[in-house]
């Protein structure tokens, strides 16, 4: 049932969180040194040095999401488990954001005070807008549940 508008719109946000796998989530240079903030690692570059420390908490936690998106259009036959499902979807895209805000407060105090630019990247804004998308594709569903419901009391 891929053509019911909850379906599209999960789908889409299945598509928006593969981007964050593989964008950049935040950078900042300060003094020659460069930070970058991605899924899976921070790296610290500085002339011909670079370290990197692993963040694959935040890989791990969209790819679960990515699959649970998926796992649930295709179980369109049982909306309250739907809703159920994208309801925990929902706080698994919510602790993807609290993680890339957290990885990016924990670097900023590893700058300390110093003088630095930063720029958020598209991996950043990409699990807000997941995050809207499965919001809306849970307000139809429950839409199409209470359709349901009103057209047994009919019969």
């Amino acid at each position: 049932m891929i053509q019911r508008i909850q379906s599209i719109l999960l789908l889409l946000s299945a598509c928006v969180l593969s981007i964050s796998l593989f964008t950049p989530v935040w950078t900042a240079s300060s003094n020659g040194t460069s930070y970058d903030l991605d899924a899976y690692q921070i790296s610290i570059s500085h002339e011909t040095t670079s370290t990197s420390n692993p963040t694959y908490f935040a890989a791990i936690l969209l790819g679960i999401s990515i699959a649970l998106t998926l796992f649930v259009i295709f179980k369109y036959n049982n909306r309250v488990l739907q809703m159920r499902l994208n309801m925990m979807n929902t706080l698994l895209i919510c602790m993807v954001e609290g993680l890339f805000f957290w990885n990016i407060r924990e670097t900023k105090l590893l700058i300390g005070s110093a003088e630095f630019t930063e720029h958020f990247g598209v991996a950043f804004y990409m699990p807000l807008v997941a995050l809207m998308l499965c919001f809306y594709a849970g307000k139809r569903i429950q839409k199409d549940e209470n359709l349901v419901r009103s057209v047994d009391r009919l019969r």
